[in-house]
């Protein structure tokens, strides 16, 4: 009991946070709403369903389709009363796409049938922050904001973790966010919740000199919850591990496999409390039973049908990845390690490669959900390839690789003298 009064402690705490940041957030002058969302619409910004960016993939495609539906419910959370608001999350519905939807909801266009509809299974705290952010600026200000923010989270945790580690912790981790495409995460409210709390969780992970308790990833559980919508939550375990792992190494390998395992049981147990919890509260103070509702669709969302099984699931999401960038950043390790082999790197690098599993195993649970929206799920992956290309750096001897190469340095330097 004794060990579980702090867990119990912070969920509270954490519970009760969300529920202060929910009621703020139906608090925010809906005039200033309505002003942003209706300029959103003048604007043209969500005129599409999922557009590419940048480049003509399906790894580019950005979720118009996700952010209208959060912006619809922004506008719409006062529709209810406080309590119904906040706990069932309402829409304008019109059995349309949803930023034709946002136009009906914003008076912008006019629609024959309209109703509400619920959304009660998530906390949505996307939807409640998206409210304070649509106070200040439209949607495409909005977006511009989430980029200069996440940039320099990422600056930040890149200098933190090469001055507390060296470089190959950080060149690893920006390589597998590459191949995730981290650009279009940048500029969408449904996709970078999580990016933002991976970079955050890897900045407090870094900045602590000891061994991080489970109860900084209990919280980053618990904040994956609330803020992401089944995006890629293995995001905010995987990365933070990866950082623990190569920062505070364990000399047994037994130890790094347990600190692994609690970790990531506690990150499990934040994430899973607090989307029940949703359930709960939800249904004890709505006329709603979101119980029954959440309860079906985790059974769905973890199935398979005819069409296809888990491996198919996982298939899906393998295919989306940038193989021949992957490719070379392995082959590059890969030599490096041939050439200066270390033969002690094993202890370091079989826990790291059991982090690489873990978005796989989320492909196999999550299979329905995993295989219909590969084109933004597969982003967990960047904590496989950094993983496995962190893995493969244990196997490089970098002092004699170092040595070697200031040698030859030190060799030109004197026949040009």
């Amino acid at each position: 009991m004794r060990q579980t009064l702090p867990y119990l402690k912070a969920f509270g705490l954490l519970i009760a946070a969300y529920l202060l940041f929910a009621v703020g957030s139906y608090l925010v002058p809906q005039a200033s709403v309505e002003r942003h969302v209706v300029k959103t619409i003048e604007r043209g910004d969500l005129a599409s369903d999922q557009p590419r960016a940048f480049l003509p993939r399906l790894q580019c495609r950005m979720d118009n389709f996700t952010d209208a539906l959060i912006l619809n419910q922004a506008y719409t959370l006062q529709a209810k009363g406080l309590i119904d608001g906040i706990m069932l999350v309402p829409r304008l519905s019109c059995g349309r796409l949803p930023f034709e939807e946002l136009r009906v909801a914003a008076g912008v266009d006019s629609a024959a049938n309209n109703s509400t509809s619920i959304y009660a299974r998530y906390w949505h705290g996307n939807t409640f922050l998206a409210r304070y952010l649509l106070f200040f600026w439209d949607y495409p200000t909005i977006r511009l904001f989430l980029y200069i923010i996440s940039s320099l989270l990422m600056l930040w945790c890149g200098v933190l973790l090469w001055r507390r580690g060296g470089w190959q912790l950080p060149v690893a981790i920006g390589v597998g966010l590459l191949c995730s495409y981290v650009f279009v995460m940048q500029f969408s409210l449904q996709l970078s919740m999580v990016l933002f709390i991976a970079l955050g969780g890897m900045i407090v992970v870094a900045k602590r000199r000891t061994m991080p308790t489970t109860m900084v990833f209990f919280v980053i559980g618990s904040l994956t919850a609330f803020f992401d919508l089944l995006t890629a939550p293995i995001l905010t375990l995987g990365l933070p591990l990866l950082v623990m792992l190569t920062l505070n190494p364990e000399e047994k390998l037994a130890c790094s496999f347990r600190n692994v395992f609690f970790s990531s049981l506690l990150w499990l147990v934040g994430y899973g409390v607090t989307w029940v919890s949703k359930w709960t509260l939800a249904t004890l103070f709505s006329p709603e039973n979101i119980w029954e509702d959440g309860f079906r669709n985790l059974l769905n969302r973890s199935g398979v049908v005819d069409e296809y099984g888990r491996w198919d699931a996982l298939m899906a999401n393998l295919d989306l990845l940038p193989w021949a960038f992957v490719v070379i950043a392995l082959l590059i390790v890969v030599t490096l390690a041939c050439r200066h082999f270390n033969k002690q790197g094993w202890s370091q690098a079989l826990p790291l490669l059991v982090v690489a599993l873990i978005p796989w195993m989320w492909y196999l649970f999550a299979a329905n959900h995993s295989y219909l929206h590969n084109w933004f799920t597969f982003r967990a992956q960047a904590v496989s390839i950094a993983a496995i290309l962190l893995a493969l750096m244990k196997f490089v001897n970098w002092e004699i690789f170092y040595n070697k190469h200031n040698g030859k340095k030190d060799c030109c330097t004197s026949s040009v003298l």
